[in-house]
């Protein structure tokens, strides 16, 4: 088990040549900043990025317990016998971390690692619309479409249009539709119904489906359809990075 006052120089030499560092110790947390956070000693994962991002995991779940986004400056010193990694960061909004380390478990540094891939989001629910609007069958085989993000007071429906002689609003998602959007869905076909004065179909088409989110589409004689996502071939064209999806390039 390595002692602190040996790893404190390490981690310190580490620090400041850019290693990625992963920590396993007995820790407490003080932080200021998004809020005022005091968390009691326990053992916990601290991960300390090349851009000085830190992290600090507890034994469970899949958020962090803490964190400090980049650019920070941190250092580590000890005293009182005790290891504290105190960072700052040196840019608005203030935040400032200090973890008291009681005893480490484990320590792993590693440099010269290299990650030069961007996250890439592929069969989003812009590719279910794209695809689906080139198979209208898929949808029913008397679906005939009227629009591809037809715009209400409620929001953008993904397709609207007509089986046979009664209108059709389209909900669309890419992953385990789930309350949220049952309830969007039952949204958009009651406002179409007041506003067109006539029955409309509603009908949600996702891979799965929650099964109280199904309970709510019978309920309310709304329609659910399974989708495959295999069905979409995996293109170029069809990848859209993070960064896109977050300046809402994709739906």
């Amino acid at each position: 088990m390595p002692d602190l006052t040996s790893t404190c120089f390490k981690l310190q030499d580490d620090i400041n040549n850019s290693k990625t560092v992963v920590l396993v110790c007995s820790c407490s947390i003080e932080y200021w900043g998004r809020s005022r956070s005091v968390v009691g000693v326990g053992d916990r994962v601290i991960l300390i990025k090349p851009d000085t991002t830190i992290i600090v995991h507890s034994l469970s779940g899949f958020k962090p317990l803490n964190w400090m986004s980049p650019p920070t400056d941190t250092i580590a010193e000890q005293k009182d016998g005790i290891l504290q990694i105190h960072s700052q960061r040196t840019v608005k909004p203030y935040e400032e971390m200090k973890i008291s380390i009681e005893k480490i478990h484990a320590y792993h540094s590693y440099s010269n690692l290299e990650d030069n891939k961007r996250l890439e989001l592929t069969h989003t629910e812009r590719d279910m619309q794209d695809y689906l609007t080139k198979n209208l069958h898929l949808v029913d085989e008397n679906f005939a479409l009227k629009s591809v993000g037809y715009r209400s007071p409620l929001g953008f429906f993904d397709l609207y249009g007509k089986i046979n002689d009664r209108y059709v609003v389209v909900e669309l998602k890419s992953e385990r539709a789930g309350l949220p959007a049952a309830l969007q869905l039952k949204r958009y076909r009651d406002w179409l119904e007041k506003h067109l004065k006539e029955e409309v179909i509603g009908m949600l088409i996702a891979p799965s489906i929650t099964p109280n989110a199904l309970v709510l589409l019978r309920k309310d004689k709304l329609v659910y359809k399974e989708f495959s996502l295999k069905q979409i071939k995996h293109t170029k064209r069809s990848k859209r990075t993070l960064e896109e999806w977050l300046d809402g390039t994709s739906r």
